[in-house]
């Protein structure tokens, strides 16, 4: 039976998980965890996802992401790929290596955020791992010492985290230990409102889950059914890229090298994440795509898409995206 196709609805929160084959250690060493560790950092920025918590244990690791414009096998299959191969090296092993595929969770970002932070960041302290919360202030494989202060990780978002639960760094850190507390005297469920993202077994469905109130589950089902059925636009029109561009320069009241000129806080900078919002959002055109014909990288466009979104309902560019509409 063909896999059911991933729910990622963009600019959305995932709980992710991956376990070793038959329950087989996926870490032996320190050094098999750095290296997780330097290629999700790579991931992240390749990307433009956000970390907001994770942990590592023996057999299998939990992370909680925010998406960019991106699908999340964008992330996930390289990094699972590229650490499995070099795991299989570094300890002279062969054949699979992860059981089946990644699991994924797409989470409403009204208090089941916070409680998928401390949920992951408890695993060791379930585990046994660590004998308590001052234990585990200074465990190095999870975010939760770098949420304290106490150990640094380039990927790991801090203050988006800890605002959650303070309006200042401290008392966050406050707010995040005493719900850190009471997670540990709460049941290993955590997450009452989990509801299986799809309950028609067809072909067409999506092999995922969401967790959130009824609204929400419709909305991701709704939006992930209707992204499923669209057909891009460029497609529907066989419009190029670099004809989109033209069009785009000639309303814009500007040449099309001048989108390839980087710049800062200008008109022509503007126009460039503009373009890239109208390339991506009204035509179709994939973050790569976009990021070829402009001469750069895709983390970069991930971001000036979002800008681009903005900038795009300014007085300044009202009219060239009623003369880009259809």
């Amino acid at each position: 039976m063909p896999r059911k196709a991933r729910l990622s609805p963009p600019a959305s929160f995932f709980h992710v998980m991956a376990r070793g084959i038959e329950g087989r250690d996926i870490f032996s060493t320190d050094e098999d965890r750095r290296r997780f560790l330097s290629l999700l950092s790579t991931g992240l920025k390749r990307t433009g996802f956000a970390c907001y918590a994770w942990a590592l244990m023996k057999n299998h690791y939990h992370l909680l992401l925010r998406s960019s414009e991106q699908h999340l096998s964008q992330l996930m299959r390289p990094l699972n790929a590229a650490y499995a191969q070099s795991y299989s090296k570094a300890h002279s092993r062969s054949g699979y290596f992860f059981q089946d595929r990644y699991k994924s969770l797409v989470t409403q970002d009204q208090g089941y955020v916070e409680e998928l932070v401390r949920n992951v960041h408890a695993n060791p302290l379930r585990a046994g791992v660590c004998k308590s919360l001052r234990d585990l202030d200074n465990y190095p494989w999870t975010g939760h010492a770098v949420l304290m202060g106490n150990l640094q990780a380039e990927f790991q978002q801090t203050w988006p985290v800890l605002r959650r639960f303070g309006k200042s760094v401290e008392e966050g850190r406050r707010g995040y230990t005493a719900s850190m507390a009471d997670a540990l005297n709460a049941s290993t469920d955590m997450l009452p409102a989990i509801r299986k993202g799809n309950t028609d077994r067809g072909r067409s469905s999506p092999g995922a889950y969401v967790i959130g109130d009824p609204d929400f589950v419709k909305s991701v089902l709704g939006r992930d059914r209707e992204r499923r059925l669209q057909i891009a636009r460029h497609r529907l029109e066989g419009l190029a890229i670099e004809g989109l561009a033209d069009k785009f320069a000639t309303a814009a009241g500007i040449t099309t090298e001048e989108l390839h000129q980087r710049g800062r806080a200008n008109y022509r900078s503007d126009a460039r994440k503009v373009f890239a919002y109208v390339c991506h959002r009204m035509y179709g055109f994939t973050a790569v795509e976009i990021a070829r014909y402009l001469g750069c990288t895709q983390p970069p466009i991930t971001i000036a898409v979002r800008q681009g979104e903005t900038t795009s309902k300014t007085e300044a560019f009202v009219n060239v995206l009623k003369l880009l509409r259809p």
